[in-house]
């Protein structure tokens, strides 16, 4: 998915944990929400780790503040 011109928009972004599999792995994904609370962008894959999911929302505008 390619990154969204925002338009100045600030986003609020969460990292949602969940398990799949039938190993019962804890996976992670992440979603973008506009400040209305509607969806604006998430995640197409899960991530095995935090770390990596963090890294792809970052590629998808994700910025700490």
């Amino acid at each position: 998915m390619a990154p969204r011109e925002t338009s100045g928009l600030s986003l609020r972004w969460e990292f949602v944990p969940g398990i799949e599999g039938t190993d019962r792995a804890v996976c992670w994904r992440w979603r973008a929400f506009t400040q209305a609370g509607v969806l604006f962008s998430e995640s197409e894959q899960s991530f095995d780790t935090f770390t990596e999911c963090v890294a792809d929302a970052k590629r998808h505008g994700y910025e700490r503040y």
